[in-house]
């Protein structure tokens, strides 16, 4: 179907709980979503972590494809002493000059509207590093991109200067980040809009994700930044009225890229790693295990060692906080160690990825605000009860994808599974431009795509785990893992 669309503009609430979106927390957002096409069975990408997610939105691919296998992981050529940080600009742009662009050289929407002579706008609240991720070659692309990070952050410094020549510089940050949420829609809508004239614009707000990390899933903070996001929106829906057409010819997507889920117990994994006789530093090279932790935890070997690999997922395994268990490498189902799984299922098994993933302990349990997920956490600065984000747990996975449509008044949902993969082929889709070969997400208002549910179990011994997905190869939509024995 041919759609009568000059515009797209998508607002991405970092870290939104589609759950939490009623209408005594966020009016504007659920009255939206009461007009919009909503797809329930959303989910994120593996890991479910927020610059991976950006990557994903970006390239409509999963990390098998892009690259970036987490927020942070290890590569000595680029940063010999620390981990490469993805929400550090200066770090991506590093890796581009060590590696040369084949680092992030996976192309995005981006490029695509860029080369059909189209304009992209983003104007980016959370990580600078986020900012980069969607559009790596925003210079050449010719976009008008937006960081409040500063300007020697932004990729287009004269968006920075446009946006602080007319609004001032972005406020202090501040817990929940009201202001900032604020500011960034009139970035948007003051600034971007205006000057660029945007055939498709991204505002990027990093609330709740922050109050939900520091204030806990509901607590009156939260639902401060939960309200300063909503108010966010309706100041761009109120812009998108406002426009000569009446918004006639434009698409809002509202969009999340990944749940969060309470986090109740610490697990001093570097102790217990040390009883089991293996070194290890969290979120810090090792010379024996570098793990990026947190609900999901990424273990890198310092040099390839299958045996010990081996002897760490065995031990690993019969330990009680251990959840489902994935090895990069296997035969495509089956991981390289009994019982666990191959990371390629993930849609991310890259030269990048960690050689073992291991997901903490997790369950359905309700939160003390009486909201589903809650887990064991490793690492991370995070309050007990604070929320977190990367594994497979169901709360972490599902994620709001919503569409309002010029031609389509009525609300209605869809319960068939999708995935952020799929948004960047639809949001070219909606302008007559055909999915970049690299995609391997789907036009989610073409016709539905073929995924067969797949309900997968594995186990070795007393220790059980199962994986629920749609599809297979690197477009599958996951939907959740959990240990079952």
């Amino acid at each position: 179907m041919t759609r009568a669309i000059d515009r797209i503009v998508m607002v991405v609430f970092d870290g939104l709980r589609p759950d939490v979106v009623t209408p005594d927390r966020m009016p504007t957002l659920a009255a939206f979503l009461g007009e919009a096409r909503r797809f329930t069975r959303a989910s994120s990408v593996f890991p479910s972590i927020t610059r991976v997610c950006a990557s994903s939105i970006g390239t409509g691919a999963p990390p098998a494809v892009h690259g970036i296998v987490q927020n942070a992981f290890p590569d000595r050529a680029v940063r010999g002493d620390r981990l490469v940080d993805t929400a550090n600009p200066d770090d991506l742009r590093d890796a581009v000059a060590t590696h040369g662009p084949g680092f992030v050289a996976t192309p995005r929407f981006a490029d695509a509207l860029a080369a059909a002579g189209r304009r992209l706008a983003i104007v980016h609240t959370g990580s600078a590093g986020g900012a980069f991720l969607l559009d790596p070659r925003a210079r050449a692309n010719g976009s008008w991109v937006f960081s409040v990070h500063g300007r020697t952050s932004t990729e287009t410094p004269a968006a920075w200067d446009s946006a602080v020549a007319r609004l001032g510089a972005p406020p202090a940050k501040s817990l929940p980040q009201a202001g900032m949420m604020e500011y960034g829609a009139r970035v948007l809508t003051e600034v971007a809009f205006p000057e660029a004239q945007p055939d498709v614009a991204v505002l990027w707000l990093n609330e709740p994700d922050t109050s939900f990390h520091y204030l806990g899933l509901d607590g009156p903070g939260t639902r401060a930044a939960l309200a300063a996001s909503d108010a966010a929106f309706a100041r761009v829906l109120d812009a998108v009225r406002s426009a000569p057409d009446g918004g006639a010819r434009t698409a809002v997507i509202a969009a999340s890229d990944h749940g969060h889920i309470a986090v109740t117990e610490r697990l001093p994994l570097a102790e217990h790693l040390a009883e089991l006789g293996f070194g290890a530093a969290l979120d810090a090279l090792h010379d024996d295990l570098t793990i990026y932790p947190g609900t999901a935890c990424c273990f890198w070997q310092r040099e390839p060692d299958p045996a010990r690999l081996r002897q760490l997922a065995e031990a690993v395994r019969e330990q009680p906080w251990c959840g489902p268990l994935f090895t990069l490498g296997g035969n495509g189902v089956e991981g390289t160690t009994p019982g666990a799984f191959d990371l390629a299922l993930l849609g991310a098994a890259h030269p990048r990825a960690p050689a073992l993933v291991v997901q903490l302990r997790s369950s359905g349990a309700t939160d003390p605000y009486g909201l589903p997920g809650v887990s064991l956490i490793a690492g991370k600065d995070l309050p007990l009860g604070g929320g977190m984000h990367g594994g497979l747990n169901r709360a972490e996975m599902a994620n709001l994808i919503a569409f309002r449509l010029p031609d389509e008044t009525d609300g209605e949902t869809e319960d068939r599974p999708v995935s952020l993969i799929d948004l960047a082929p639809t949001i070219l889709g909606l302008l007559g431009l055909p999915p970049l070969p690299s995609m391997v997400g789907r036009d989610m208002l073409g016709p539905p795509a073929a995924r067969p549910e797949r309900l997968l179990e594995t186990g070795a011994g007393s220790y059980r785990q199962m994986l629920h997905l749609f599809g297979e190869g690197p477009g599958a939509v996951l939907h959740r893992a959990w240990r079952t024995a």
